[in-house]
């Protein structure tokens, strides 16, 4: 029973595709390889539009914007890095402590010059005196 659902769900792939967006989606690598080729996007269009592509040269340029600009595969949220393991095989490990602005607080730290934030303490920062801090409550 497996069997048949598998065939049938291989009969709908090998279907062509029955959007023009998903048509151009299919063609893209074709078209990617006609465009470094150096023919134009016009030109592309044009050739499709001869074979039977019912698409205006707008519509066309559109698609291949938006087919462009949609991630091909799908990424995790967080960062995934690759790592191997014994065997030699590739395994990604999802990194949930991954800071984006470590880049940021790197450069900041390493920065010449004075590091005063208005939050620190005057007397310590800029009049070097110490500071002693007594808990009990003055009366």
């Amino acid at each position: 029973m497996e069997n048949r659902y598998r065939r049938s769900l291989e009969k709908l792939a090998a279907e062509p595709p029955t959007t023009k967006t998903a048509l151009v989606c299919a063609l893209l690598p074709e078209i990617e390889i006609a465009l470094a080729s150096g023919k134009t996007l016009k030109q592309v269009s044009q050739r499709l539009a001869d074979e039977g592509l019912d698409v205006t040269y707008k519509t066309f340029r559109e698609i291949i914007r938006r087919v462009r600009r949609k991630p091909r595969t799908t990424a995790a949220r967080r960062r995934e890095t690759s790592t191997r393991s014994n065997a030699g095989d590739h395994v990604l490990v999802c990194d949930p402590l991954h800071d984006p602005l470590a880049n940021l607080r790197r450069v900041e730290a390493s920065r010449p010059g004075s590091h005063f934030r208005g939050t620190e303490n005057l007397d310590v920062h800029v009049y070097v005196r110490r500071v002693i801090h007594d808990t009990r409550q003055q009366k």
